[in-house]
């Protein structure tokens, strides 16, 4: 009876450490998957908060973004001990789509490869954001889209941004045509902006006139000056005038 009694005890000390081993082992990992997220600064209003059970993550909570969603994820899968995780974040609402589209607008300007021969286009509908246009590269479509998940109040991205054809016949129009029309008086002003008001969208031989000008005159001259540029075959003028 003594050893029965004996075996039971060991049984359920055996039992005990191991779930304290097992509690010990969750809170260790819950340390270190709290420590990668402040390293990867997705930080936001006292979260993300973690939670750890039988190395399962969950994350709870809100981030200040789209970007830092998906890197709180990243970071948490990067500590070895985690099988995987459970995201359960928010992201942070935005005052309004219109101050989200004008935020995301000021993002795209200020990418430094974004230049007078791409074109963005930006749709907010509740914090879902679609991305349209074309541009040269296509490191150019990713790199736009990662600025604009780390903007305050996107909750996702729908990029249908297209990559405009690379051809020797259309870099040359390119080339022409910019030459001609910011070095036009009319446009002249423009060309010692940051950013060029009139973007020239070329594919094969088509020619897309994009953006803003002062007046009906400009956005007529625009179009004359690209209808006439050698090996322009079609010409779609798009610019639109500031009240």
């Amino acid at each position: 009876m003594k050893k029965s009694v004996g075996f039971l005890g060991a049984l359920f000390l055996s039992f005990t450490a191991m779930a304290t081993a097992d509690g010990l082992g969750d809170e260790t990992v819950r340390l270190a998957v709290q420590s990668e997220l402040e390293k990867a600064h997705v930080t936001y209003g006292g979260g993300p908060f973690v939670a750890v059970d039988e190395s399962v993550v969950t994350l709870t909570g809100r981030v200040e973004s789209l970007w830092a969603k998906e890197k709180a994820v990243e970071a948490a899968m990067d500590v070895d001990e985690v099988a995987a995780v459970d995201d359960q974040l928010e992201i942070a609402l935005g005052e309004s789509d219109e101050k989200v589209g004008e935020a995301i607008a000021k993002e795209v300007r200020r990418y430094a490869f974004f230049t007078v021969y791409d074109d963005v286009n930006i749709a907010v509908h509740e914090g879902a954001v679609v991305l349209t246009g074309r541009v040269t590269m296509p490191f150019k479509s990713e790199e736009i889209e990662t600025r604009v998940s780390k903007v305050l109040g996107v909750q996702s991205i729908a990029n249908e941004i297209g990559i405009l054809p690379t051809n020797i016949g259309d870099q040359r129009i390119r080339a022409n045509l910019s030459y001609r029309i910011y070095s036009d008086s009319l446009f002249r002003d423009y060309a010692f902006r940051v950013n060029p008001p009139i973007h020239i969208i070329v594919e094969r031989g088509r020619v897309a006139l994009t953006g803003a000008v002062r007046s009906e005159v400009e956005k007529r001259k625009a179009g004359i000056i690209a209808r006439s540029t050698f090996g322009v075959f079609r010409v779609e003028n798009r610019l639109t005038v500031d009240d």
